[in-house]
């Protein structure tokens, strides 16, 4: 005997309970905002005073959350304000031809000074790879 929910076998169980949670609880949420509606709505029939002090409360609210933002602007235009200053700093030194710590004014002589490497190696010996064959060792057919 097979198992049926919603007109589908068993297997599909747990797609169907997430589509159907999904739908309820839109319908739950929507009717709990409404519920909550109508209760404040009797709460200010009955204290007018409540509305008033809602309303102060979220401008409270709202004043705290432009000073936090005003103060992170604030933040944000002094970090950009050093790194221009640190860009304009690197800027003078490139132009200016940097610091240089501990310079030396002798040259350092070269180890082999009749060496150029378009030459080759000069008296050493040059690398040559070995001859292909068919056979190992070279042999075959002398």
């Amino acid at each position: 005997m097979r198992v049926v929910f919603f007109g589908t076998p068993y297997k599909n169980y747990n797609a169907q309970v997430v589509y159907v949670l999904k739908h309820v609880c839109a319908k739950y949420f929507a009717y709990k905002k409404y519920k909550e509606e109508k209760d404040y709505e009797a709460q200010y029939h009955k204290n007018p005073d409540l509305f008033s002090a809602r309303i102060s409360a979220q401008q409270c609210f709202a004043e705290k959350l432009q000073e936090k933002y005003n103060q992170q602007i604030k933040e944000h235009e002094a970090k950009l304000q050093k790194k221009k200053e640190m860009m304009l700093l690197s800027n003078n030194v490139e132009h200016s031809g940097g610091y240089v710590l501990g310079r030396d004014d002798k040259k350092t002589k070269s180890l082999r000074s009749d060496y150029n490497p378009l030459m080759g190696y000069g008296s050493s010996s040059n690398y040559r790879p070995p001859k292909r064959s068919k056979c190992g060792g070279g042999g075959c057919g002398k």
